[in-house]
């Protein structure tokens, strides 16, 4: 049997299957809903079981300056203008930092620009880590995972290991890393240099393996509780456990944990963010909200899951022209053979914000007020 059967994924499980993605089944969680939402609008091919979607992005990393509103439009414009000539690598990355806060400061443009201009990593070369042979041929199931720095160059370095897997793995991986080579993250076709976290997941053929059970599907949530406790601080780990709870039991106390784990070590997932305030809204806690959704937007702007809590957030807060306008929106983007449970949800929320909110209905859909 070969040693070299994985690909590698960038901070994602890799897929244990190749179904196409569908329309989802109900009832099914607002998690679960905003997952199939991607992945039907997206066309992503991967399991369900094993999707976490947390692709690499220059949101890994918090911006290291404010920027004010007001301020936003000029910042960007002195970014892209930098971006437009031929920067060094440290006005690359003070670029990216400066679109990034006035992208968080509410500026769509910077935010389409991050979207449109980011080219994530992709791998060059034929290299993937070799397994132990103890884990070959004792077909246990393992999973491992790194999350390193990057560089323009396209070399790991600096890694940390996030979960060792079985005997070995770790050791395996880390010895992969000195010999993947990667075509470098650009942001407006400059390389930069950006955290990167990637796992191997060995699963064997046979069920009768040691933990070979654990693929079946009434185990895989078993499997992930006990991963994200061995292995805490993994954002893959919380994130699978994440999307196990969203899918099989969303009303586990162990949901809001996971996602909030999630969150906390995947800044760039606009779906923990999107979840973690969807769960402040069911309680009221606007407050707590609003800076999570407002990064699942900037970093995912269409789903209509993110808008539907846009909205509701605008809606607590007193802002019902701005309510009824991402309301709008998202019953717009939802898919016309979308289950009609779910799109009649929608537009009884739309028309609850528009009775509250007469004049909204001035506001065209295609322009947010401003």
């Amino acid at each position: 049997m070969s040693r070299r059967l994985l690909a590698l994924s960038s901070l994602l499980l890799l897929a244990a299957g190749c179904r196409h993605a569908n329309l989802p089944d109900l009832p099914a969680s607002h998690g679960a809903l905003s997952m199939a939402m991607d992945r039907y609008a997206h066309d992503r091919a991967s399991s369900y079981d094993n999707y976490t979607p947390t692709p690499a992005s220059l949101f890994e990393e918090e911006p290291q300056v404010i920027v004010e509103p007001d301020q936003a439009l000029a910042v960007f414009t002195e970014a892209i203008g930098t971006l437009s000539g031929s920067p060094t690598e440290q006005q690359v990355r003070l670029a990216a930092d400066d679109l990034k806060a006035a992208c968080l400061s509410g500026l769509p443009e910077a935010c389409a620009f991050l979207r449109e201009r980011f080219e994530p990593p992709r791998k060059l070369n034929g290299a993937v880590p070799d397994f132990p042979r103890e884990v070959l041929q004792r077909q246990i199931f393992t999973v491992g995972a790194l999350r390193c720095r990057l560089g323009v160059n396209g070399m790991l370095r600096d890694c940390k290991v996030l979960e060792s897997g079985a005997e070995g793995v770790a050791e395996s991986l880390l010895e992969f890393t000195t010999r993947g080579k990667f075509q470098p993250a650009t942001l407006a076709g400059h390389p930069i240099d950006l955290p990167y976290t990637f796992q191997v997941q060995f699963a064997p053929a046979r069920t009768d393996a040691p933990m070979g059970k654990m693929l079946l599907p009434e185990k895989q949530l078993e499997w992930a509780r006990a991963r994200a406790a061995h292995s805490p601080e993994s954002p893959l780990a919380w994130g699978n456990l994440a999307v196990q709870l969203a899918k099989r039991a969303p009303e586990d106390r162990w949901y809001r944990e996971a996602l909030n784990h999630f969150q906390e070590l995947a800044p760039a997932s606009w779906w923990a963010a999107n979840e973690v305030a969807w769960l402040h809204v069911r309680e009221g806690r606007y407050a707590d909200a609003a800076p999570l959704v407002k990064r699942a937007r900037a970093i995912e702007s269409d789903n209509p899951y993110i808008l539907e809590t846009f909205a509701a957030v605008m809606a607590g807060t007193n802002q019902c022209e701005q309510a009824v306008h991402e309301q709008r929106r998202a019953v717009e983007k939802l898919p016309a053979d979308w289950p009609a449970p779910e799109r009649e949800r929608f537009t009884r929320a739309l028309e609850d914000y528009q009775r509250g909110c007469p004049k909204a209905d001035a506001t065209p859909a295609s322009e947010p007020p401003r």
